[in-house]
């Protein structure tokens, strides 16, 4: 099979693959002026976040959906989605039946020894007010569950907690029972670990945190319409759906002030998209492009102003003090294309007179698209024609190159700065909750870049020049590092050798570490559903002013070079 999809690429890239093959030497120059106004660093894109389900979240049930076992009925419109609405389990229970009957669900993994709260609000309405909360292992034996009884008391509601520590690192069987002849009323249910930051799964802003994003840009809901600011702030019983086939838990829950806190969580710097007006929008608060020009302008003020402005005053009955400070903000057209010329400065004369601080850029300034080789868009154009299964093969790895190559085509540019890829968080975290590394291919590719941001970049002397040659090397100085960061861009299937002489550049460096991820094009189909990709790392002496890397097939390095 390896060989098969190789001789299919090797018929349109074999003569790149000839003169791109074994050892090259260049030399990195010094550059006379400095280019970039920033260190490139790589962010994302969010949606809207919204729902306690939604993956990045702490909460642990996996859905609003339960099972109601045989005699058991859920009543009431909503009856199998007991979340943040009552909800009446009834068993009605047989002549001489005695068993305990109720609802159940299969949470999401939880983690060994991490304790964990089950918050219920329920109250009796005939019969026993008695529930018994069961946790017991999928898979495990009964003996290895843990069950609570929880008294409900007569008409009133009240809210209980129940502490729960798993044992074994898996999905739990959550069961809420009841008597016979009984019936109870459930309102708000909830499974979190008490070391949830903010509601979120600790573990994935861990994982954000380690990827080191630069911005995340906010909403990213394309072909919705204007997203309308105002249905995302102020008390979360009063905040309108995002559309009207959301469920409403899942409305603005998630709105500009959570935006901001999950930013700062994640380490990242927000960055706020303003969807510009065009004729057809199906919002009718929206009618013109003055409306939107005049919305756009609330939101900042709304976010940074102080003092007596009304606005100011808005967000602080809102329960924010404190301005929000969002410096940079993206227009953008509903389909994420950059909007008109016109368009852009109406809009940015109208957000800056708010905020003179702000920065406002449009969609191509501050989303870095993908971008690939003549090599690499031949490989997807070749994928999107082959069997599904190939797709999924390689696709992916391969759309990360593309990302890779743009995020470099950016230096060589001197563009550099806080920009967001066209990525959501979702997108770069294994959905496998537990993951020992939660970084897809992508997100830790995103890393890599992140880690030693490039900022001026210099010239690299006997460098491939082909526009299509699958081999690219970069260099840039990078001030985070305090040295030199160096890229070896390799699409190809063959193997490079890349000696790199810097005394041009007369500085003392004395060490060099290589990171380095490929793609094991070799490796048998079956034990992964896509490419395996293979991380590690070098070290090296650089004292001799040379050194000499080794760009794997299929590959992306950063290599810091120390003083």
């Amino acid at each position: 099979m390896v060989e098969c999809w190789k001789t299919m690429l090797f018929s349109w890239v074999g003569a790149a693959m000839v003169c791109g093959a074994g050892e090259w030497s260049v030399r990195v120059l010094p550059e006379p002026a400095a280019t970039n106004s920033a260190p490139l660093r790589l962010g994302m894109q969010a949606g809207f976040l919204d729902g306690r389900f939604h993956p990045l979240r702490a909460e642990c049930l996996a859905g609003p959906d339960w099972s109601a076992e045989p005699g058991v009925s859920l009543k009431a419109a909503a009856a199998a989605e007991p979340v943040d609405r009552p909800v009446r389990v009834v068993h009605g229970g047989a002549v001489g039946d005695a068993e305990r009957r109720g609802i159940t669900q299969v949470t999401r993994p939880l983690r060994r020894g991490v304790r964990y709260t089950l918050r219920l609000r329920g109250r009796r309405v005939a019969g026993s007010g008695s529930v018994w909360v069961t946790f017991a292992p999928v898979g495990g034996e009964a003996e290895d569950g843990v069950t609570r009884r929880i008294a409900l008391k007569n008409g009133l509601w009240g809210a209980y907690d129940l502490p729960v520590i798993p044992q074994r690192d898996t999905a739990y069987r959550c069961r809420l029972a009841v008597k016979p002849e009984s019936c109870v009323e459930l309102g708000s249910l909830s499974l979190t670990p008490d070391d949830a930051e903010a509601g979120w799964d600790p573990e994935v802003l861990e994982a954000l945190r380690t990827m080191q994003p630069g911005v995340i840009g906010w909403p990213a809901v394309k072909g919705l319409g204007p997203y309308v600011w105002y249905d995302g702030v102020g008390p979360q019983d009063v905040r309108r759906p995002a559309v009207p086939s959301a469920r409403p838990e899942e409305g603005h829950t998630f709105g500009t002030a959570e935006y901001v806190a999950f930013c700062r969580l994640a380490g990242a710097e927000p960055m706020l998209r303003v969807t510009v007006f065009e004729p057809g929008l199906a919002d009718e608060r929206v009618p013109d492009e003055a409306a939107g020009i005049r919305m756009a302008a609330e939101w900042v003020a709304y976010c940074n102003a102080t003092g007596g402005h009304p606005l100011a005053l808005l967000r602080q009955r809102h329960g924010q003090a404190e301005p929000l400070r969002v410096t940079r903000w993206e227009l953008a057209t509903r389909n994420d294309a950059p909007p008109s010329a016109a368009s852009a400065a109406a809009y940015a004369a109208a957000m800056r007179a708010e905020d003179p601080a702000i920065h406002v850029t449009t969609c191509g300034e501050a989303t870095l698209l993908p971008r690939s080789d003549r090599y690499v868009t031949e490989i997807l154009r070749r994928l999107e024609t082959a069997p599904l299964d190939e797709r999924a093969y390689y696709a992916e790895w391969y759309g990360a190159l593309g990302l890779a190559y743009a995020a470099l085509d950016r230096v060589a540019r001197g563009r550099g700065g806080r920009v967001a890829t066209l990525l959501q968080p979702e997108q770069v975290l294994y959905r496998v909750p537990r993951a020992r590394n939660m970084l897809t291919d992508v997100g830790a590719l995103l890393a890599l870049i992140n880690r030693y941001p490039a900022g001026d970049p210099l010239p690299v002397e006997g460098a491939p020049a082909a526009s299509d040659a699958p081999l690219r090397v970069q260099a840039a100085r990078s001030d985070e590092a305090g040295g030199l960061v160096l890229f070896l861009y390799n699409a190809g299937t063959e193997s490079h050798t890349v000696r790199v002489d810097l005394a041009a550049l007369r500085r003392p460096f004395m060490l060099w570490v290589s990171d380095q991820m490929a793609a094991d094009l070799t490796a048998r189909r079956g034990v992964s559903r896509r490419v395996p990709v293979s991380r590690s790392q070098k070290v090296g002496a650089a004292v001799s002013q040379t050194l000499v890397c080794e760009a794997a097939p299929c590959s992306f390095t950063r290599v810091l070079i120390k003083e």
